[in-house]
């Protein structure tokens, strides 16, 4: 997959805001889940139906594919960034899994990405498609990346492109959103990725 080549871990730090819920995505359960993947089926557990229907689109999504990696390491490098330097995989160096799920809505696409790392690192390791899908260059990025979202919070790219934090138990999940439907962009795209913060389970 090449979602997560040749890309760098940039420094940050844990998220310290919590949930008023209390609910947190097991780093652990998403890695089992990384190693069980099923094309036909989304590992994620999200009622996109309701999603859509908070912003007002009345279409239904349909799965096109799902697709998965997690690293063979349970834990991080001490310099993840050293580490991918030296040769490292960004996966390994993270300790980190990925889920990727595409979805038609009509004829546009919505792409759903997870990210669960044992470092601090989940939205980071987001970077390259972030990049890619909201047609940004290397400056805005490292823009992007210097204030990432935290906990429950959205932070739109492009337009087209959401990234949140998820809470997690034992590392750092985020979530990134990459639309093409018409109706799902800035504003409505940035509630439509938090209401799906609020509903991955695993």
């Amino acid at each position: 997959m090449s979602a997560l080549a040749g890309i760098m871990v940039l420094g940050g730090c844990w998220a310290e805001d919590e949930p008023q819920s209390g609910h947190k995505v097991s780093v652990d359960a998403v890695r089992q889940a990384a190693t069980q993947i099923d094309p036909a089926r989304c590992p994620i557990k999200l009622d996109l139906s309701a999603a859509l229907r908070s912003v007002a689109v009345d279409r239904p999504a349909q799965l096109d594919s799902a697709s998965a990696e997690v690293s063979k390491s349970e834990k991080p490098a001490d310099d993840p960034a050293t580490a991918q330097q030296n040769g490292l995989p960004p996966l390994e160096a993270a300790a980190a899994a990925y889920v990727e799920c595409d979805y038609r809505v009509g004829e546009d696409k919505l792409g759903i990405r997870l990210t669960a790392t044992r470092a601090p690192a989940a939205i980071s390791l987001l970077a390259p498609q972030i990049a890619r899908d909201a047609h940004l260059t290397l400056q805005d990025l490292q823009g992007f990346l210097d204030s990432p979202p935290g906990v429950g919070q959205v932070k739109v790219a492009g337009g087209t492109v959401a990234a949140g934090g998820v809470a997690a138990d034992g590392g750092d999940v985020a979530v990134l959103v990459s639309s093409s439907v018409p109706e799902l962009h800035d504003d409505t795209l940035s509630t439509f990725t938090a209401e799906l913060i609020n509903q991955v389970a695993f």
